[in-house]
């Protein structure tokens, strides 16, 4: 079982690339219904969970970090790039500023920074994997 893991790290951790990639494109892709439906929730009485609660503040740290912060840490060690160290602390604070300042629904309705940084992500794991793939 060892051996099956032990040396296959890279092709790991494109498979989760590819995952991310996907995850990605398919929120860039419904976005523009993820908005309408967001419009079409009036205030946040009508939800059945507090989106400023605690517990789902925890839920939306550790579903980034899956989605996101992992990758991050993964290519700055990885590539022992300074540039790629830079873009992954801006986009690691970005998106930390959107999971702990929107979060309520009236700001998930104004803004899109959710949908930007989907599309940085996408180029971000397309370069890395590109990296892996051509290291």
């Amino acid at each position: 079982m060892g051996e099956l893991l032990y040396g296959n790290e890279e092709i790991y951790i494109i498979v989760y690339c590819f995952i991310l990639l996907w995850l990605n494109l398919d929120y860039i892709k419904d976005y523009k219904k993820i908005k309408t439906g967001l419009s079409e929730i009036s205030s946040d009485a009508e939800l059945e969970v507090n989106p400023e609660g605690l517990s789902m503040v925890l839920i939306d740290l550790l579903f980034n970090f899956f989605r996101r912060w992992l990758l991050y840490i993964l290519a700055v060690l990885m590539t022992g790039n300074i540039f790629v160290v830079i873009v992954s602390v801006t986009l690691f604070a970005i998106s930390l500023y959107d999971v702990l300042f929107n979060y309520s629904l009236a700001k998930l309705k104004k803004s899109n920074l959710k949908f930007y940084l989907a599309g940085l992500d996408t180029i971000y794991v397309s370069i890395f994997v590109s990296y892996l793939l051509l290291s």
